[in-house]
């Protein structure tokens, strides 16, 4: 244990602070550092598992964990941390709000209270609300409004869902080991109540269809950059929660074994999927084209979550694909989709638009900027090669072992999604060229700041051990271990 959770939370904070009072560029290279950090806090500890222990707080157990999925996930934020700041000259401000989202994942992602994880996780909402209030496009009060109250709401759910554990129990702490571990002397019915509270904040935060009426909103309205850090980190929320919290507590529970919740989580993971890619199919504005597509990329969590609870331990090779591919989705999903939504705002102010019939032919005047749109296009329907195959390739190969032949609607799912990712490109990049767009010529340096997030897809398509060498433990004591 070489870096300390205390020291990186107390410099996350002093950083804060600074960028608060300096003026100027300061904020944004202050950000910089911000991610430098967290990524010089991760690969100094043991990436699979390692605590840290502060003691307790009154009732509060100030106990943290740095695990294979925390870590993965602070890789992420490390990512978006340098991401932005080189690729947004934005406003101060923006980047104050940015570090505290981020410090506030990195909380929610190493905790092990539930009242502090939920403390993190309503932070969240603070500067995701301002950003996409004060930054945002025409309809930024209706999104940032619509987004805060469908996210409020699940919270409260999980809330109660935690008090129903605290008293149930009889429980002198929020300990989630302890509160995880007398699930079994919890009455049934307050049982299914736990079970539905955190479910039911997890997918509305991941999001899965129907709770997904607020991300399109969102993701339209926000600034690129907001949209860039909304889409690649918000998600992860609800993912983790079902990966790390709620899965333990369903697995503790009276209902482990019960068929019905798996099915019903890969049954909504299924729908999702095809929802999203239909509704995406009819789409004329790219942008809310692509927020589409960050909901069929978690409908992925959604199927690999409900096929390992639903094997339960059953078959381990299955479950540790599932599992595995789920975590590698999350930060393959994170880098692909930045990636997208910075070459829509590099493409919006190029050509003034970024509405699909108004665009056409790219590919002869912009050459550069089609070649990483078509790059970025390829990733996200997971082409062999970019990191996208790899994380859903080890869930289709994982859920056959459930789902059998009704693993014929993922790949339906999967065919749709890749049509109109074709469409967009065919209206776009091919074709003949909208004169009325003029001579434009897209910045170079932008496009030269999105060979990171390419580099990075590359890498990981062609050598996933890169991140699956954290992954040095079996997925069930690894859920015995977390608590």
């Amino acid at each position: 244990m070489i870096f300390q959770l205390s020291y990186l939370l107390l410099a996350l904070v002093l950083i804060m602070v600074a960028s608060m009072v300096a003026r100027g560029k300061t904020a944004r290279y202050l950000t910089v550092l911000f991610a430098a950090l967290v990524f010089a806090f991760v690969i100094s500890n043991n990436m699979t598992m390692t605590t840290f222990a502060y003691g307790t707080l009154s009732i509060l157990t100030l106990t943290f964990q740095l695990n294979f999925v925390s870590s993965v996930l602070l890789l992420l934020i490390s990512f978006v941390g340098v991401f932005i700041p080189l690729r947004y000259a934005s406003s101060p401000g923006l980047f104050v709000l940015l570090q505290f989202l981020l410090f506030s994942v990195v909380g929610l992602f190493t905790t092990r209270d539930f009242i502090v994880f939920y403390i993190f996780w309503e932070m969240v909402l603070i500067p995701s609300f301002f950003v996409i209030g004060i930054w945002g496009g025409s309809g930024k009060n209706y999104a940032a409004m619509k987004f805060f109250i469908y996210t409020h709401i699940g919270s409260v759910f999980m809330l109660l869902a935690i008090f129903t554990m605290y008293f149930t129990e009889g429980a002198s702490s929020f300990a989630m080991s302890t509160l995880t571990a007398g699930m079994n002397v919890v009455p049934v019915s307050y049982q299914a109540f736990i079970i539905f509270g955190f479910l039911f904040a997890f997918l509305v935060k991941l999001p899965s269809a129907p709770l997904h009426t607020w991300l399109p909103d969102a993701y339209v309205e926000a600034p690129s950059e907001g949209t860039v850090f909304i889409s690649s980190l918000l998600s992860k929320m609800g993912a983790f929660g079902l990966l790390v919290i709620f899965s333990p507590i369903f697995m503790a529970s009276s209902f482990a074994g019960n068929s019905a919740v798996p099915i019903a989580l890969m049954a909504l993971g299924i729908f999702s999927l095809i929802y999203s890619a239909l509704v995406a199919l009819y789409q004329k504005d790219l942008k809310r084209m692509m927020s589409y597509t960050s909901i069929g990329h978690m409908s992925f969590i959604t199927i690999a979550v409900g096929g390992f609870l639903y094997l339960n331990g059953t078959n381990p090779l299955d479950s540790q694909l599932l599992y595995y591919g789920a975590v590698f989705q999350l930060i393959s999903h994170g880098i692909i989709i930045s990636m997208i939504f910075a070459l829509v705002d590099t493409l919006e102010k190029t050509a003034g638009t970024r509405s699909i019939p108004s665009l056409g032919g790219l590919a002869r005047q912009l050459p550069a900027l089609s070649f990483l749109i078509i790059a970025a296009f390829l990733a996200s329907i997971a082409i062999p090669g970019f990191s996208g195959f790899v994380g859903e390739i080890l869930i289709l190969l994982g859920s056959f072992a459930v789902l059998k032949y009704y693993l014929i609607f993922v790949l339906i799912g999967v065919v749709l999604t890749a049509s109109y990712h074709v469409f967009a490109l065919q209206k776009t990049v091919f074709g003949p060229y909208n004169e009325f767009l003029g001579n434009i010529k897209a910045k170079r340096e932008e496009l030269l700041v999105e060979i990171l997030p390419l580099a990075l897809i590359f890498l990981l398509g062609i050598y996933p051990a890169l991140i699956f060498h954290t992954f040095n433990i079996h997925v069930i004591p690894f859920l015995g271990g977390i608590q």
